[in-house]
Order: structure tokens, then C-alpha cells, then sequence
């Protein structure tokens, strides 16, 4: 039988009561929801879904047997008169569309781990994460099967959790008392609770500018790609945002490092003042510490809090603005599957709600030269007071209006208000109604885009941005309207002694960009959920 879907046998012995007895034991480490024994949840005629893995069949099987080792958990709470609906996930799948079908029908859940141990095995902890979440309010029991010395299981996301030793019919009998008569008089050896009070969970703490920065700085360069690196001058100007900021960190214990940082942000999705989007714009973890809980340690907080902050009502893997990443880089394949497991619908890029890809752009201004630029009938200049309104009008119409524009009507109002208006760049029909805009920034000024977006600066000094290209939807011609407002921003920025133009979170027109010169810098995958 192969082997490369199922998690191995566990070699290692049982725990046994000291004193030489063979008798397998166990014992309910907490039970916060008060659902053992299981005969008195209030299923409403519910099942009680059961979910294990699929395993090879522990040391010392009979080698005919080829019934899935868990069958006699589910066959012992049944015979209680206990409904039971017994469904296995493997690695290579996990958790499914099925298995959350399954869930949303059950009265309770019992989550069953079998290994804890090496790299691969902390998926199934991964797994019980997701359906404890999808859970929402139905009870959730985590019965671990294996060796728990030195694993921090958190009683913040397992509400409940049976500590068995193996997975042998021994040991399952043994679980199975537990779950239906709470204390079945089976002792726990001396030193097990000491180990699991030895290991507390990570602590998370608030990140604090002063105290945290240059330790920052040296992890995000430690893990991120060298074109994303930043100095601490620049990555504390885009963190040190008060009242949007919600940034937490973790430190190892025992000498203090910096070791895990999640940057999070709420901001403002529109112009409506009240609707927010909670953005993870990074989860960063040493590569030492990963796959010991640090990530969802940081990751639990700031879900935590956007769940406290009124108003937060979509949420954003990536960032908007301040814009540190737009999302997912195709360096990032693991950690997009981190977060699918944790129920992010980062496999659906196009469908729905999720868009597609968006693209950063650079133009050396010497590859502009000789391109011809197509007609569009329309004028361009700089913004002017007056027109305002006509701006910010547009910020209330698709692409601003979609996931991709969120935070652009902000980032209008924010320049718009400031000394920088002229930083606009508007396109206006033969009636003088604005149809086209766009904000123009130069590194190193104080305008709102210079300060939120930090990569044209990272490049060179004479680099200027272009960002939040708008183009209302009225018959234009909307490829040579984007060249000819884009040929408006290389005039606009070349007056100011710029040699090349960044064009950041571009979810389309690749060819026109491409005729014009323009190179593709980085590409991201945006991914959103509802709260």
C-alpha cells in the first residue's frame, strides 16, 4: 500500500500509569464549552460529525483488518444512541467543499489528530484550525491521538481538547469513555500536565514603533524578496499610522528576538465613512520558528480585533493604502496555501468577487521615445480647485468602487485637500466634464500617494509613481485614453526631473502598457472575504 497520502504509523510507545500497568490512558485537558459528556449537547436531531484522518493502522494491526482504524471511536459513541457521521480527510486534500457540507449539517464536531511531528504532520493541526472556525458556534472537540510534550495547542482556538496516546482500539476505547462519561478513572501521568504548562502559548503583544522597528526591518528583509526590501526609515513611515494600525508581534521567550510580525491595517473603503476594510498586509515569521503556531498566533490577533472594530465589513489579503504588497507574489506559493487553509478563497483569482491578478509597472523614459500615441479626443491637464467635485465624483463609479479600487475615493479626498491637488492628473471631454484621472507623486514629498506608496523610492530617487488610474465608463476609447492620460503623467513627472514613471496595482490593460514600454515589476494575487 503506498503511503504518500496517508500520515505514517506512530512508532513511539503509549502513555501507561506509573507502576507498570498496560492500561492505556487519557484524559480531557479542558472543556471550556462544557459539551463532555456528549449525550448532553443539544444536537436538535443533528449528527455528531466525526473526522480523522487517513492513516496507516498503528503498530502491532492485524494485518487483515483492513477496517479504518477509527471505526470502533465512532461504532462505541453511537451505541449510545448518539448519531454519528463518520468522514476521513487525507493530506493531500484536507479539508473540502464536502467536509464543509458536512459540517454545517452537524450538531458537533469531534476533530481527531493523529501526529504532531515533523513538518507534514502539522497540517492536520492546520486542518482543525479551519474547521474550528467554520465550526462558528457548534461545539468543537479536538481529541488528539499522539504525543503532545512540547506543542502548544491553544485553548483560544480549541475550546475543548481529549488527550488520548495512540490511535490503537485500546486507545479509541479509552477516548470513547472519556467523550460520553467525561471521567472514565483513568489516570494522566505526573509529568504530562507539567509538560503542557511548560509550554505557553506565544505571547502577542501590540507592536510599539520605538521598541519594535529595526528588529522589524531586519526580519521583513530576512524573508521577503530583495525587491521588496526596505529600510526602517521607510517601512516605520508606512507602519506608524495611528488609528489604522493594528500591527502585532511576537518574541521568543527565552532571549527576547523579534521572531514574528503581522502587519494589519483598517481603513476606509469608500466615501461612505463608515465601511472599512480589514487588510493582512504581511505575516512574516523567522524561518526557525515556522510551523511552531507563531503565524496564527499573529494571524488569530488581528482577525481577533478586526472583529472588534465597528464598521470593518470586508477583508483584504494584501494591503491598499498605506500599499505595501497588493497581495500574493508568485514567491509566495506557500504562504497563499497558509492562508487557504485558514479559509481564504486564494484558488478562485477571477471568480466572483476576487478579480484577477494586479501588476506593478516600471517606464525608463528613454523607451518612451519614437511611441506613437493614439488619438482620444480628449484634453489633459493638472486638477485644479474647481474641479473637485468632478474628481471625486468619478471615485464613486466602478473601477473605484470594486475591490480593486478600495481606498482610491480616500486617496482622491486626501490629495485633493492637500497642497499636492496639482499631482492630479485629469483627462476632460469637448463639454469640459472629466472623464480620465489619475494622481501623480514624486518620492521623498509629503503628498498622500508619496507617503503610502514606497516601492518608486525603493528604486532610485528619480523615480516618480502613478497610481489609482480612473477612467469613467462612457463609450470611450478606453486603450487610448489610458496612453494618452499615461503620456500626461510622463510629461507631468519628466517636468519634475523624473527618468521613469512606477504604475502600481494595475488589474488591466497589460498591451497598451506593454506598446507604450512599460516592463512588468511585480505581480500580485488580491485576495478578499467577507468578515
Amino acid at each position: 500500500m503506498s503511503t504518500a497520502t496517508y500520515w505514517p504509523a506512530e512508532n513511539a510507545p503509549g502513555f501507561y500509569p506509573s507502576g507498570g500497568s498496560e492500561r492505556p490512558i487519557g484524559t480531557v485537558l479542558w472543556d471550556y464549552q462544557n459539551c463532555i459528556p456528549l449525550t448532553q449537547i443539544p444536537t436538535r436531531d443533528k449528527p455528531v460529525l466525526l473526522l480523522t484522518p487517513v492513516v496507516v493502522p498503528p503498530a502491532g494491526s492485524n494485518p487483515a483488518d483492513d477496517r479504518d482504524p477509527f471505526e470502533i471511536l465512532g461504532q462505541t459513541i453511537s451505541g449510545r444512541n448518539i448519531s454519528i457521521r463518520h468522514v476521513p480527510y487525507t493530506k493531500a486534500k484536507g479539508i473540502t467543499g464536502v467536509h464543509v457540507a458536512f459540517v454545517k449539517r452537524a450538531g458537533a464536531v469531534i476533530f481527531v489528530i493523529t501526529h504532531l511531528a515533523g513538518t507534514d504532520n502539522l497540517l492536520q493541526l492546520e486542518f482543525a484550525e479551519l474547521v474550528a472556525r467554520i465550526c462558528e458556534s457548534r461545539p468543537f472537540i479536538l481529541l488528539v491521538c499522539c504525543n503532545l510534550a512540547g506543542r502548544n495547542i491553544s485553548n483560544t482556538h480549541f475550546r475543548t481538547l481529549v488527550h488520548i496516546a495512540g490511535y490503537t482500539n485500546a486507545d479509541l476505547l479509552v477516548a470513547a469513555t472519556l467523550l460520553l462519561d467525561s471521567d472514565p478513572g483513568l489516570p494522566m501521568p505526573a509529568d504530562t500536565q507539567d509538560r503542557l504548562d511548560a509550554e505557553p502559548a506565544w505571547l502577542v503583544q501590540s507592536w510599539a514603533a520605538e521598541r519594535d522597528l529595526m528588529e522589524t526591518c531586519a526580519l521583513w528583509q530576512a524573508c521577503l524578496p530583495y525587491q521588496f526590501h526596505l529600510n526602517p526609515s521607510t517601512l516605520g513611515s508606512l507602519l506608524k499610522r495611528d488609528g489604522y494600525a493594528l500591527h502585532y508581534v511576537v518574541r521568543e521567550s527565552t532571549r527576547g528576538e523579534l521572531i514574528g510580525f503581522c502587519a494589519a491595517y483598517a481603513t476606509f473603503a469608500d466615501s461612505s465613512d463608515v465601511a472599512l476594510i480589514g487588510s493582512i498586509a504581511a505575516v512574516v515569521v523567522h524561518p526557525e520558528y515556522r510551523r511552531q503556531g507563531v503565524g496564527s498566533s499573529l494571524y488569530d490577533a488581528a482577525m481577533s480585533k478586526f472583529g472588534r472594530v465597528r464598521g470593518v465589513q470586508k477583508l483584504h489579503l494584501g494591503s491598499t493604502f498605506p500599499r505595501l504588497l497588493c497581495g500574493f507574489t508568485a514567491e509566495m506559493a506557500d504562504a497563499s496555501q497558509w492562508f487557504a487553509r485558514k479559509g481564504w478563497p486564494v484558488n478562485i483569482q477571477g471568480r466572483g468577487d476576487q478579480g484577477g491578478l494586479v501588476a506593478d509597472w516600471i517606464l525608463h523614459f528613454t523607451d518612451l521615445t519614437g511611441v506613437m500615441i493614439p488619438y482620444s479626443g480628449l484634453g489633459y491637464r493638472q486638477c485644479y480647485e474647481s474641479d473637485a467635485q468632478q474628481v471625486l465624483d468619478i471615485e464613486h463609479r466602478p473601477p473605484a468602487t470594486t475591490s480593486h479600487g478600495f481606498g482610491w475615493y480616500d486617496q482622491y479626498a486626501r490629495t485633493i485637500q492637500s497642497e499636492h491637488i496639482g499631482d492630479i492628473v485629469v483627462g476632460f471631454d469637448n463639454d469640459d466634464t472629466i472623464v480620465a484621472t489619475a494622481i501623480t507623486y514624486i518620492p521623498g514629498q509629503q503628498s498622500p500617494a508619496a507617503t503610502d506608496i514606497p516601492w518608486p523610492g525603493s528604486l532610485n530617487d528619480n523615480v516618480g509613481g502613478v497610481t489609482c488610474i480612473c477612467i469613467r465608463d462612457v463609450g470611450l476609447a478606453r486603450d487610448a485614453t489610458i496612453a494618452n492620460l499615461l503620456y500626461a503623467c510622463y510629461r507631468a513627472l519628466s517636468g519634475k526631473g523624473m527618468t521613469s514613471m512606477f504604475l502600481d496595482g494595475v488589474s488591466s490593460g497589460d498591451q497598451v502598457l506593454m506598446s507604450l514600454g512599460f516592463r512588468k515589476w511585480a505581480e500580485y494575487g488580491p485576495v478578499w472575504r467577507e468578515i
